[in-house]
């Protein structure tokens, strides 16, 4: 008699429909976690205000296109790349170094420049040379004269020579000039070829070498 209960009991739970847990339902705050966000406007990653915003909002132009970070440091559109080539090209043109000066530099000063010409039957002239180098420098000279003045008016004609009306010896000469000295030679030139308000050029220079020649404008009233 308790073996048949028992074989009910067995077949009554058999035939029993399967029944399966149902799930909880998951959090709202579950699926926002998983969610992907639009791109802020304000983040570095855009250079471009506008562009950030038309890229949240989906209405880029059709002919815009939306270049993306670079992430290779090394690439050409890097920000790396970008800033070291600003500055390259901002410095390009400097050059760091020394300041050095030239081993012989000639100057000129006429006195005056400008001036009323009724008032004025010369100028004073001034022609230097410095040794701006560590070693002595020799000029020799075939005769007495050192230096020579010419005038030119503004067409470019001689006007002036001022070795001309001067006698000088047929003596040979030298001049010693040590380092970081100067030689100065002051004289004086006519104005009577001169004309109000025209500008004349006065060129200055050693006999014994053209490149130290140097030029000043000098304007009568």
């Amino acid at each position: 008699m308790f073996r048949i209960v028992l074989i009910t009991l067995a077949l009554g739970i058999a035939l029993l429909p399967a029944q399966q847990p149902t799930p909880a339902p998951a959090p709202a705050r579950a699926i926002s976690a998983f969610s992907v966000r639009p791109p802020d406007e304000n983040s570095p990653f855009f250079l471009d205000t506008q562009l950030a915003r038309q890229t949240v909002t989906q209405k880029l132009p059709a002919t815009d296109e939306v270049s993306e970070y670079p992430k290779n440091r090394g690439s050409e559109d890097s920000a790396w790349a970008q800033f070291s080539g600003f500055f390259t090209g901002m410095f390009s043109s400097v050059n760091i170094g020394p300041i050095r000066s030239a081993p012989v530099t000639s100057s000129l000063t006429v006195d005056p420049s400008v001036f009323p010409l009724q008032d004025r039957r010369e100028l004073s002239v001034t022609y230097s040379i410095r040794n701006n180098t560590k070693e002595m420098m020799r000029f020799e000279y075939p005769t007495t004269q050192r230096i020579d003045i010419l005038t030119f008016d503004a067409q470019g004609k001689p006007i002036d020579k001022w070795s001309e009306d001067r006698t000088f010896e047929p003596q040979e000469g030298i001049v010693v000039l040590n380092p970081k000295e100067r030689i100065e030679y002051q004289e004086k030139i006519p104005t009577r070829e001169m004309k109000a308000g025209q500008d004349y050029r006065v060129d200055a220079s050693a006999t014994t070498d053209p490149n130290f020649l140097t030029q000043q404008v000098v304007t009568p009233q």
